[in-house]
């Protein structure tokens, strides 16, 4: 059990470093992050690629999950 902790610590851990090279880079290569967030056309792609996700969740995988969430917990 104690194990399962560390490799969950060890993770977020990771993920942080992750995400400060990423701003690290980022900024070497000249990127203003906060032009990024404000930008109206990167919103509007962003919100178009999530409502394909969705729909792609709610018409073709959401099934598919749900069976095969169910045949896992019968395993175990």
């Amino acid at each position: 059990m104690q194990r399962k902790v560390r490799n969950a610590a060890g993770g977020f851990i990771q993920l942080i470093i992750i995400i400060v090279m990423a701003v690290i880079i980022l900024s070497l290569l000249g990127v203003s992050i906060s032009s990024l967030i404000n930008n109206k056309t990167l919103k509007e792609n962003f919100a178009l690629m999530w409502k394909g996700i969705m729909w792609l969740w709610t018409h073709y995988l959401y099934d598919q999950a749900i069976t095969m969430w169910q045949f896992v917990r019968s395993k175990f």
